[in-house]
């Protein structure tokens, strides 16, 4: 079955809007598969632990210049917490990637229900009045005790990890990801509203 011919602006819009997603929705997708890998990480951290748990061995190396994270020594405690923020890290920039391929949890009657169009108009609408807000909205608030944390050099207070603004900052930064990430799922969207046969295309290419 042929479609009609689209107006001009419709095409030279629909083409903008795929390029200006292009890059942003490609860092995001860039950057979720990069830190999945930490997952590896998390993995041997955890079995670090058990086995210095299991040996009874606290204390793993000692320096004298203090190292970033680790201070002047490596124990079981920087390791525990190294986990945890690997954990943190993995789950907060794992967000964008989500978001792109659609795998975040969503509760609606409809959505589903609509066509892709009708779906794009919905995702452009909650994006811009919803989601991109909020994500700068917290990143600014949380400025704050990212700058309090490092001013007083925020550290374990069990003989863990040192310089926890590096880790509190993650916050702030991967919301600006996930914002820049729904700007891009905006243009993307937007591509389809101008150009519904562009529709099944990007569907493709996304999930390639």
């Amino acid at each position: 079955m042929t479609t009609a011919p689209l107006a001009p602006w419709r095409e030279r819009g629909a083409a903008v809007s795929s390029a200006l997603a292009r890059p942003l929705v490609g860092l995001g997708l860039l950057v979720g598969r990069v830190t999945s890998w930490l997952v590896l990480l998390v993995m041997a951290a955890v079995l670090l632990t058990v086995l210095l748990n299991a040996t009874g061995i606290n204390e793993i190396a000692r320096w004298n210049d203090k190292v970033l994270l680790f201070g002047n020594a490596l124990t079981i405690n920087s390791i525990t917490e190294l986990q945890w923020h690997l954990f943190g890290i993995l789950t907060l920039f794992g967000g964008t990637y989500a978001l792109h391929h659609d795998t975040h949890v969503r509760v609606d009657l409809i959505y589903h229900r609509l066509s892709r169009s009708h779906r794009a108009m919905v995702d452009v609408i909650g994006h811009l009045v919803l989601l991109i807000p909020f994500c700068l909205l917290v990143a600014w608030l949380s400025k704050h005790f990212v700058t309090m944390s490092f001013m007083t050099g925020e550290k374990s207070n069990y003989g863990g990890l040192t310089d926890r603004y590096l880790i509190k900052a993650i916050l702030p930064i991967s919301l600006v990801f996930l914002a820049l990430g729904a700007l891009g799922q905006v243009f993307e969207k937007l591509t389809i509203i101008l150009d519904p046969r562009k529709a099944e295309t990007d569907h493709e290419v996304n999930n390639g």
